[in-house]
């Protein structure tokens, strides 16, 4: 019994030192570490580059794509007019914008209607006076109304023919077909009457095919004449400022009248653009204007670029310069003789150039303009 006790007594102890001992391991185990410091003498120095300063913007710094096509329309407008010529020729087809200060060149022109043996009789011609001759030929064409009915798209048009008896028609092509006493496979002369127009000089006269007792309309260029815009446009020098002009000479293509002008000139010189320089790189400038941004709106409304047409084409100045006079009637224009002239303020060219590149603004990649 006092054996067994014993053994238990020393068990015990034995299990307290053991406890003792962990505790004390932890414990020592957690003290900060005895660490000796190396001295270096003389100390060691450590150089740091100096590495260049980067300041890096915050988004609300960056221009957003409004600011950009802002810089792109000042740089479109500011550079869309031709500076850099003393005199510009407007010839009949190259339109253009200029500005208020512009001096232009414009052919002196005489209209006249007349025939080939007046024009050979006119002392005032030099050989090398160019002449413009409008007039209408003839043309005689052997061919059968068989042949006609498969040319020919337009069967109710009527067209003139001469039969082998000598007989001269004239009547539509569906009606010519339905006659049993014209053969069909039976030749025929057809006779079309076709406008034509030639440029050639004075001395050329006589080279030409034309009957001399045929009437004719002739242009005779007798010279240049060169107009100052400023002056031509009765107005204000201060409201002339920051203005452009869009300048076109009337021609037989124009059968859109002025808004058709005004609205192909547009399209035209915004696509066209202009190249600029930046980084050391030229880049273009331009924006699409589609063909039918005048249509009006499916509400009915006037659209953005029909607006701004209706307002130039009551606005607009035509000069003709055959007789020096200016007009403001934008339902006469005469092809030829006449300058059309269209003035824009540099905000409304701005306007038009930041609307249409908006519209586009999803699929043309843009740039921002450096100062």
């Amino acid at each position: 019994m006092d054996r067994a006790r014993t053994g238990s007594t020393i068990v015990a102890a034995i299990l307290a030192v053991i406890v003792i001992l962990l505790f004390g391991y932890l414990l020592w185990s957690d003290s900060p570490p005895n660490r000796s410091e190396l001295t270096v003498d003389p100390p060691i120095e450590v150089i740091e580059p100096d590495l260049p300063l980067e300041v890096i913007r915050s988004a609300e710094e960056l221009p957003d794509s409004e600011a950009i096509r802002e810089q792109q329309a000042e740089a479109f407008v500011d550079n869309l007019a031709d500076s850099d010529s003393d005199s510009i020729i407007v010839n009949e087809y190259a339109d253009m914008f200029v500005r208020p200060d512009s001096i232009v060149a414009l052919p002196e022109l005489e209209e006249r209607v007349t025939t080939l043996k007046s024009l050979k009789q006119d002392s005032s011609l030099n050989p090398d006076t160019p002449l413009t001759l409008r007039y209408t030929e003839e043309i005689r064409e052997n061919t059968t109304l068989q042949e006609l009915e498969t040319e020919e798209e337009d069967h109710i048009a009527p067209i003139t023919i001469v039969t082998e008896q000598g007989e001269t028609i004239t009547a539509p092509l569906v009606e010519l077909l339905k006659r049993e006493d014209i053969d069909h496979q039976a030749p025929v002369t057809q006779i079309r009457q076709q406008k034509q127009v030639k440029q050639i000089k004075a001395r050329e006269l006589d080279n030409t095919a034309i009957p001399e007792d045929q009437e004719i309309a002739v242009t005779i260029s007798r010279g240049v004449q060169k107009l100052d815009i400023g002056k031509l446009i009765d107005s204000n020098s201060d409201e002339l400022q920051d203005s452009l002009f869009y300048l076109h000479r009337v021609t037989e293509e124009d059968i859109q009248g002025l808004w058709g002008i005004i609205q192909t000139g547009l399209i035209r010189n915004f696509r066209q653009g202009i190249r600029l320089q930046r980084n050391g790189a030229e880049r273009n400038v331009s924006v699409l204007i589609p063909a039918d941004a005048d249509e009006p709106l499916p509400t009915g409304l006037s659209s953005f670029l029909g607006k701004i047409l209706h307002q130039k084409v009551s606005t607009s100045y035509v000069y003709n310069f055959s007789t020096h006079t200016m007009g403001y009637d934008p339902d006469l224009i005469r092809p030829g003789q006449e300058l059309i002239l269209i003035r824009f303020s540099g905000d409304e060219l701005k306007d038009i150039y930041q609307f249409f590149a908006e519209q586009r603004s999803n699929t043309t990649e843009t740039f921002a303009i450096g100062r």
